[in-house]
């Protein structure tokens, strides 16, 4: 069966490496931040205290991922996972066959950003499965942990995978292996 081309940012599966329960704080985004944040956005504060989208994959130093939509130049308080060993999964971008396969698990990779969608408020964040960023470089964005378990998914074009930030603001340090 083959997988369904449907990014939907970073969803936390609902624990940690560690088993427990993940943090979940409010930040402020400020009226004159001119983008959206969509549901499953990464996200990384600024000065001040405030939240933004992380825009530079690769170079961020991620906060968290906001639980909620807020419109573009509109003040809101968004809820952010915050638990710095939180587990999320993905999409595969799908866009560099091989795609990510068994054999790369316990790899790293970057984050790639996608515009979110304004109806269904959805993030499009997906992993980049380009194989020369696929790496042990633990400075990449996230450590690749498994295929997601589900009926529908498979390793190769658009398989979800589990993964966890290696590069989180919250820990002060690198998280992923």
């Amino acid at each position: 069966m083959a997988n369904v081309n449907n990014p939907y940012g970073l969803l936390h599966i609902g624990t940690s490496l560690s088993g427990g329960p993940l943090t979940i704080q409010r930040f402020p985004k400020l009226v004159g931040y001119a983008t959206a944040i969509f549901m499953n956005d990464p996200v990384n504060r600024v000065s001040g205290g405030s939240i933004q989208a992380s825009a530079t994959p690769g170079t961020s130093f991620y906060s968290g991922v906001s639980l909620e939509y807020s419109a573009a130049s509109t003040a809101a308080t968004p809820a952010i996972v915050i638990s710095p060993d939180a587990l999320y999964t993905a999409q595969d971008s799908g866009a560099n066959s091989p795609y990510l396969t068994a054999a790369q698990m316990g790899l790293n990779a970057n984050l790639l950003s996608g515009a979110g969608s304004t109806t269904t408020k959805q993030s499009a964040w997906v992993i980049d499965d380009t194989n020369a960023t696929v790496t042990t470089t633990n400075t990449l964005d996230v450590h690749l942990l498994q295929a997601w378990t589900s009926p529908d998914n498979v390793y190769g074009q658009y398989a979800r995978i589990e993964i966890v930030f290696n590069k989180q603001r919250m820990s002060g340090a690198t998280v992923g292996v």
